[in-house]
């Protein structure tokens, strides 16, 4: 299991309950299908941590970001997904999704270390 840097550790359990995906539809799926309760807890313990966490990320251009720090980009990523709707609606998903889960495809611009045909 990846680990985070020393001083993000205590956010480790995100990790563990698997926040911390590298695909754009990954981390949408894991916050529609989670609860209210999942999502708030990923919200409010990792909004007073971003400026740090962004602060940390910021050491490296995203090419050169080390293969151990990538769970917390991942995290920070996390974070963002599911900001809008937990600031607007304090839910995991709007209140009535416009696309079922099973029929959303995203296409995904490969990050600098993955290798991906198009």
């Amino acid at each position: 299991m990846a680990s985070l840097p020393d001083e993000f550790t205590d956010l480790d359990r995100f990790v563990t309950a698997g926040w911390a995906l590298p695909g754009s539809a990954e981390r949408w799926k894991r916050r529609v299908t989670s609860s209210t309760e999942e999502v708030k807890d990923l919200y409010e313990t990792l909004l007073p941590r971003m400026d740090a966490i962004m602060t940390y990320l910021d050491r490296y251009l995203l090419a050169d970001l080390p293969e151990t720090d990538r769970p917390l980009l991942y995290l920070a990523l996390a974070f963002m997904d599911v900001a809008p709707t937990w600031e607007v609606f304090q839910a995991a998903d709007l209140p009535e999704p416009a696309f079922e889960i099973e029929r959303m495809h995203m296409v995904e611009r490969p990050f600098p270390w993955e290798e991906r045909a198009w």
